[in-house]
């Protein structure tokens, strides 16, 4: 879907007489800071000075109510709309592929209650990660959330992208933490979800637009679960023999009610070219980074301790837990350079999630698929496991290429195409919480199957004009 330049001559003047005409960006400059998200073939496509999407008007709304009124606009111009938050999504799902418009809604940043009787805080979607983060630790509380992405992300952006943060494996991804969402609709309307998250007063339509990525509507608004800040934080560092070792321990562990903040192990490639770098230590093999954190020490101890004991029953040993400490202190640094990769390189993720039944299978195809295949032109690629549950855990594969050749988005898509699908032949889901965008849009009917045609129908009775950020999830 894309507009024509009448529609958007007819739109520009309505948004400026809606918002202010300060609220409304037409000029190059600004519009192409939107080009981008941190999507690689969108990072590629940028620079060679041919974007993958361009908006044609930027708006930017400062009340909830004007965000309905503009998706009312742009429904009435058929005019597409994206959603835009930080811009931190590595899956293209903010690029405005279609031109059309995007909603800039970080100025939407007002912390709107801190409810510290029933533990929640509400905030609107454009507020920032750290800065929530902060407001909340000034009260010994926190958001256990802490994506690597936090810095840039919003809490919009969090709830669209149904992502996860480094303490999922103790207090669950967001869509386990959100109380209540406001969405406002292609309609120009504003909903609120019920003010519980657990009921039974039909079905609980605020994990619908969970992961949505703004093509049913766009989140103005969540309620989100706190916790007080750990009274306790211990760190430990273990060496497994094998990668199915770890993956037994950490089964049972949890299995039997043990619940760590952070578990991530690391096969041997990542141990010597992730994780060594990020510590100053030369380290091999299968090791993994463990946290335990809570409220009561000795509650906290014990957890620690039995998790040793079960590593320890599965040829695991301890090093030493600065190793973890480290790990923590330099967490997102992983992220940066000279850890982090730059163009002429490929690089991408791949991070899947599959039952503790399926995982190993899924590991093995994709080392196959991606590892083996492409080791002769030189593509590295470096496994963790870090987000695990009762019933399965994922896996974050992360690949670069030093020198795309001639045709490096050719050879980059090639690449996914392999993984996804080994992953998805071998019993895994394609995603565990990066989302689909366009990146994985083109897989989405082999991992729903006729599921998808549930959610086009859901699409269209939403949004019968289709002007929500076309092109993403397959919808």
């Amino acid at each position: 879907m894309k507009s024509s330049v009448t529609q958007l001559v007819e739109l520009a003047p309505a948004l400026a007489a809606l918002l202010g005409e300060d609220s409304v960006l037409t000029e190059d400059a600004q519009l192409d800071a939107y080009t981008a998200d941190t999507y690689w073939p969108a990072i590629h496509a940028r620079a060679a000075g041919l974007p993958l999407g361009r908006p044609d008007v930027v708006a930017v709304p400062r009340r909830e109510e004007d965000v309905a009124a503009v998706l009312r606009l742009a429904g009435e111009h058929g005019v597409p709309v994206v959603a835009w938050g930080g811009g931190s999504g590595t899956q293209g799902g903010a690029v405005p592929v279609g031109g059309g418009l995007v909603l800039d809604l970080r100025a939407l940043n007002r912390i709107v209650e801190i409810d510290e009787v029933s533990m929640t805080v509400t905030a609107q979607a454009g507020v920032n990660g750290d800065v929530l983060e902060r407001a909340l630790n000034e009260r010994g509380l926190m958001l256990p959330h802490y994506p690597a992405s936090s810095q840039w992300a919003t809490v919009g952006g969090y709830v669209s992208a149904r992502g996860s943060g480094v303490l999922s494996t103790r207090y669950g991804k967001i869509e386990d933490l959100i109380v209540g969402l406001r969405v406002a609709l292609p309609n120009g309307r504003l909903i609120d979800s019920v003010s519980a998250p657990r009921h039974a007063v039909g079905p609980d339509f605020t994990q619908l637009f969970v992961g949505a990525e703004g093509t049913l509507g766009v989140i103005t608004r969540a309620t989100l679960e706190i916790v007080p800040l750990p009274a306790e934080r211990t760190f430990t560092a273990l060496h497994f023999p094998t990668l199915q070792a770890g993956v037994t321990a950490f089964r049972t562990a949890l299995a039997r009610g043990i619940r760590p903040s952070v578990i991530r192990m690391y096969d041997e490639e990542a141990t010597v070219r992730t994780l060594s770098p990020v510590v100053g230590e030369t380290l091999d093999g299968v090791c993994a980074i463990l946290v335990f954190e809570g409220g009561e020490p000795a509650v906290v101890a014990a957890e620690r301790t039995a998790t040793i004991a079960l590593a320890r029953q599965e040829g695991g040993r301890e090093l030493d837990p600065a190793l973890s400490e480290t790990w923590w202190n330099r967490r997102y640094d992983f992220y940066k350079p000279p850890h982090h990769p730059e163009l002429p390189a490929i690089w991408g993720t791949i991070d899947v999630v599959a039952s503790y039944r399926d995982i190993h299978a899924v590991h093995e195809a994709l080392k196959t698929a991606v590892r083996d295949r492409y080791a002769p032109q030189g593509l590295q690629l470096r496994v963790h496991f870090s987000h695990w549950y009762r019933w399965g855990t994922m896996i974050y594969a992360r690949f670069l290429l030093p020198d795309g050749g001639p045709d490096p988005l050719a050879l980059h898509d090639q690449i996914w195409n392999d993984g996804v699908t080994a992953v998805l032949a071998a019993g895994g889901v394609m995603n565990d919480h990066h989302g689909v965008g366009l990146k994985l849009a083109p897989f989405m009917h082999a991992q729903h199957g006729e599921g998808l045609e549930a959610l086009r129908s859901i699409k269209s009775a939403l949004d019968p004009h289709g002007i929500m950020n076309p092109g993403k999830l397959g919808l």
